[in-house]
C-alpha cells in the first residue's frame, strides 16, 4: 500500500487501512520547533508568530528537519488571548510565547466584543493566510490549524485561578463568556478549513477533567467543545483534542463529543483509552519529558512499539515540547515510529 502523507494521516483518522501509523505533531500547545529546528529553519522568532509566509515557512520547515508528517500553525497558544485582551510576551526561539497578564479579575467586568471584531483583532487573519499559503506549498503534508479551547480562551481573559472559582460560584457569566469564545473559534475555525486546514486540534490545556473534575466537565466545558466539534465537521474539517491529565468518569463526556481524534496524556495506554473512547482515532502518546531528557535509542524503541499492534493509531509528543528538546531525539521518535533504521537516512 503506497500513501501520501496527508492520505495516512485521513485514513488513520477514519479507521481505514493504513501501511503504518503517521507520526504527526499539531503545532499550537504542541509546538514542532524547539531551538534546534529554529536555528535550522531559516525562520526567526518570534518574527514568524506575526509573518504569514514566515509562519507558514517555520511550519514546512519543521516538517522537513523533524521528520513530523504534518504542518500546525499557529506556532503558538497565545493567538486567542491576546485578540481577547490580554497582555503577551511573544518570547523567542528559546522562549515560548504566554500571556503576561490577563485583562481582567472577575466575570462579571467582562464586555467581550462583538465575534466579527474579534476575528479582525491580533493575529487571527495572519493564521488564515498561513493556512492557504500551506494548502498551496505543503504538497502532500496534512494541515492542522490549532484552537485554544473555548473554556481556557474564557481564563486567559479572566485571571485563572479567579475563573476556575467561578465556574462553580458564577456558572450563568462564565457560561456566557465561554459562549462567546466558541462563536469566535467557530468563525474563525470556518476560515481556516476554507483557507485548506485539514483538521482542527482544539487544546483545552486549563478546563481540564483532571483539574476541574466530571461534573463541572460536563456542565460547564462539555457544552462548548460539543458545539465546537459540530460545527467543525459542519465545515468540512477533523476534530482533534488534546487535553493533559487523565479521563476518570469524563471519559463518556468525551466519548460523546464525536471526536475524530484525541490526544491522550503520557499516562494513559491505548488499551484503555480504545476502552473508553470506542471509534475516537487515538493520537500519542511520547512523553514530552522524554524527548527532553532522554536517549535517543529508547525513545526510537518506544515509538517504534507504541506504533505497533495494540498501539496508537498516529504518533505524536504529548504536550508542548521544551523548546530546548534535542533534535536527535525529535528524530528518533519520527524515525522509530517510521521504522526507519538509520538516523542519517533524515536530512536537514
Amino acid at each position: 500500500m503506497t500513501l501520501t502523507r496527508r492520505e495516512r494521516f485521513l485514513r488513520a483518522l477514519a479507521h481505514q487501512p493504513v501501511d503504518r501509523p503517521p507520526v504527526i505533531c499539531t503545532g499550537g500547545s504542541m509546538t514542532a520547533t524547539p531551538e534546534q529546528v529554529v536555528a535550522l529553519s531559516g525562520h526567526t522568532l518570534p518574527e514568524a508568530h506575526g509573518d504569514a509566509a514566515a509562519m507558514a515557512g517555520l511550519a514546512l520547515a519543521a516538517a522537513r528537519i523533524t521528520g513530523f508528517e504534518s504542518v500546525g500553525v499557529p506556532l503558538c497558544v497565545t493567538v486567542e488571548a491576546e485578540i481577547f485582551g490580554a497582555q503577551i510576551d511573544l518570547g523567542d526561539a528559546r522562549t515560548e510565547a504566554r500571556i503576561v497578564r490577563e485583562p481582567h479579575t472577575s466575570v462579571v467586568d467582562v464586555v467581550a466584543p462583538p465575534v466579527e471584531e474579534l476575528l479582525r483583532r491580533g493575529r487571527a487573519a495572519v493564521s488564515v493566510e498561513a493556512v492557504r499559503l500551506l494548502a498551496r506549498d505543503a504538497g502532500d503534508l496534512p494541515i492542522i490549524a490549532n484552537l485554544i479551547g473555548p473554556v481556557s480562551i474564557a481564563a486567559s481573559v479572566v485571571e485563572p485561578i479567579a475563573f476556575l472559582r467561578e465556574l462553580r460560584t458564577r456558572p450563568q457569566e462564565t457560561a456566557t463568556l465561554s459562549a462567546h469564545a466558541t462563536d469566535f473559534l467557530i468563525a474563525w475555525a470556518r476560515r481556516l478549513i476554507e483557507a485548506g486546514a485539514d483538521a482542527i486540534a482544539i487544546h483545552e490545556d486549563t478546563a481540564t477533567p483532571a483539574l476541574v473534575g466530571p461534573r463541572t466537565f460536563e456542565t460547564a466545558v462539555f457544552p462548548h467543545l460539543q458545539r465546537l466539534v459540530a460545527a467543525i465537521h459542519a465545515a468540512g474539517g477533523r476534530a482533534l483534542l488534546h487535553m493533559c491529565g487523565a479521563l476518570g468518569k469524563s471519559a463518556t463526556s468525551v466519548a460523546r463529543l464525536d471526536l475524530d481524534g484525541y490526544i491522550p496524556d503520557a499516562s494513559l495506554s491505548p488499551a484503555e483509552l480504545r476502552e473508553a473512547l470506542p471509534g475516537v482515532a487515538l493520537i500519542g502518546n511520547i512523553s514530552t519529558f522524554l524527548l527532553h531528557q532522554g536517549q535517543p535509542a529508547p525513545i526510537a524503541k518506544l515509538a517504534a512499539r507504541l506504533a505497533g499492534p495494540g498501539g496508537f493509531d498516529a504518533l505524536s509528543p504529548t504536550c508542548g515540547m521544551s523548546s530546548i528538546t534535542p533534535l536527535e531525539n525529535i528524530r528518533a521518535m519520527t524515525l522509530g515510529a517510521q521504522n526507519l533504521c538509520e538516523q542519517e537516512s533524515l536530512h536537514v
